[in-house]
């Protein structure tokens, strides 16, 4: 009989495996596979299932007694909504309010796999977006309204947003006590609910002046109860308090802490026994920012002008850091390695050759962004004499070609009578040499030449002296489409033809690209 061969094993077997009965409609037994009876391989149970649930939805006359019975006891799932929530949510909701004593699942929450506080079955469930869609969406309405009274005693909110609810129940009514308590409505932000009468309880042990705080901000919306927030007199500007509270503090602490007062944009204050326990959390960073850029708190600081200048509070911070730190790290730089061509990861090192105030400042990023970014623009242009004494360039490939890589191919030559300069070759510390282009791994720089095409603009400008030494200029394909090629392009548009003369290099005039004034067209190959 096929019942008893095929379908119940298979579900039985479905059911051990996967922790439920709700078969997939395509769901084949496997073949060959050994977890499953060897007579149901390749039987379609998915459909099958579909077949019962409608005979079931129909009356179950068609299905005999006995496989109902039977099914009834492996807790078939004839509704599938109904066996999810029996099954699945239901008790989720029942063993997290046991752990946890209440029902308010984060969003993200998934029950831990293999976690012996869980029923083997709801390993793995996204619990947090199944209560979000029955708070959203109305999941499992009908299910809800038939176990409202349990759900009652879960505490689970399912007819509004955990916001709305916390809003309505634990916010309006804390306000409401702390008004009542004390005559006002202005919030320190350090406020905790006290866990006593008369205070709500559902409100105990809240940071209520952290949710006012927010509530200020934007962070947590209170439209809808705004006018009965002005009766209470909610303070909605808290600039006073906040400075005096919380912001001076912070700036004094990090003063004392670092010895200086140049606060990080990523500041946040820790919350730590070294800093005062209203100032936990504040992005001390942030706020530093917007008073320099926004004037934000501009009747505190200028009260507190003379305190701040104790401190050493800067209100334009790339002037200061520029002329009190990174100038005088690319001074001291020089001074110590007699050139200016900082690594990309130099940072300056904690030791005595260093003042103190730029250890561990990230010259090599600072410099690469002032190259590529245009980072401090303003004072670059301003010191332009000074950084240029420093040997300091803007440019660095036009300098390293220029002043390094091409003069050390020169003496290569001189010196060798060819120019097929090994990969491992570095420029010998010898008076033959040019004093530059001491240490330069030269192998490496002529290697990246000819497999990445690296200083083209460079090689492309200077063929009459790379020709002299005979030097393997072709350009790699790579770059020869989206460099030259663009040229070809402009020069044929120009002159009717590709066939471009050996002298010809590009005009210092538009049409032509600025970017490829002076390249020596006609000598170019491609590798």
């Amino acid at each position: 009989m096929t019942w008893n061969t095929t379908v119940k094993p298979a579900l039985l077997t479905f059911l051990k495996l996967k922790k439920h009965l709700m078969v997939p409609i395509k769901f084949v037994v496997p073949h060959g596979d050994e977890a499953w009876p060897e007579a149901a391989w390749g039987y379609p149970l998915g459909k099958h299932g579909v077949w019962l649930r409608k005979q079931w939805r129909e009356g179950g006359r068609r299905i005999v007694p006995k496989q109902l019975k039977e099914m009834e006891e492996m807790e078939f799932a004839w509704d599938r909504s109904q066996y999810r929530w029996d099954r699945f949510v239901l008790p989720a909701l029942r063993r997290f309010y046991e752990l946890n004593g209440h029902t308010d699942v984060p969003e993200l929450y998934r029950i831990p796999k293999g976690s012996p506080e869980w029923p083997e079955h709801l390993w793995g469930q996204r619990l947090g977006n199944k209560v979000a869609d029955i708070r959203r969406h109305k999941y499992f309405a009908k299910q809800v309204e038939a176990d409202k009274e349990d759900l009652k005693r879960l505490k689970f909110c399912h007819d509004s947003t955990l916001y709305d609810r916390n809003w309505r129940e634990r916010v309006v009514p804390a306000l409401r006590a702390f008004h009542k308590e004390f005559g006002h409505c202005n919030v320190s932000y350090a406020f905790t609910i006290p866990s006593q009468f008369p205070w709500p309880e559902a409100a105990w042990g809240m940071r209520l002046g952290n949710t006012v705080s927010r509530i200020r901000y934007g962070a947590f919306g209170a439209n809808q109860d705004k006018h009965a927030l002005d009766k209470l007199g909610f303070v909605w500007d808290n600039s006073e308090s906040e400075w005096s509270e919380r912001i001076l503090p912070a700036l004094e602490t990090f003063y004392r802490l670092k010895g200086h007062c140049r606060v990080p944009q990523s500041c946040e204050v820790p919350s730590d026994e070294n800093w005062p326990t209203p100032s936990w959390g504040l992005k001390l960073g942030s706020i530093v920012n917007t008073i320099r850029s926004q004037g934000t708190y501009s009747t505190q600081v200028m009260r507190n002008k003379s305190r701040l200048e104790e401190l050493g509070f800067v209100w334009d911070h790339s002037e200061s850091e520029w002329s009190e730190r990174i100038l005088p790290a690319l001074e001291t730089f020089h001074r110590l390695k007699g050139h200016c061509r900082v690594p990309a990861s130099f940072v300056v090192p904690l030791d005595e050759n260093w003042p103190t105030p730029f250890w561990g400042l990230r010259l090599g990023k600072l410099v690469g962004s002032i190259r590529n970014r245009g980072s401090y623009s303003t004072q670059v242009m301003r010191e332009k004499t000074r950084l240029e004494r420093l040997g300091f360039v803007l440019k660095v490939a036009e300098s390293e070609w220029s002043e390094r890589i091409l003069p050390a191919l020169e003496a290569f030559h001189q010196l060798q009578g060819h120019c097929c300069v090994t990969r491992s070759f570095v420029v010998p510390s010898e008076p033959s040499w040019p004093k530059n282009a001491h240490g330069l791994k030269l192998g490496i720089a002529v290697d990246n030449i000819r497999k990445r095409a690296s200083y083209f603009d460079q090689i492309a400008r200077s063929m009459n002296s790379l020709e002299a030494i005979a030097f393997d200029s072709k350009i790699a394909v790579s770059k020869w489409k989206n460099r030259v090629e663009p040229i070809l392009v402009t020069f044929k548009q120009l002159h009717g033809h590709r066939n471009v003369p050996r002298d010809f290099v590009v005009p210092l005039t538009p049409p032509w690209r600025e970017k490829d004034w002076g390249i020596q067209l006609g000598k170019l190959e491609p590798r």
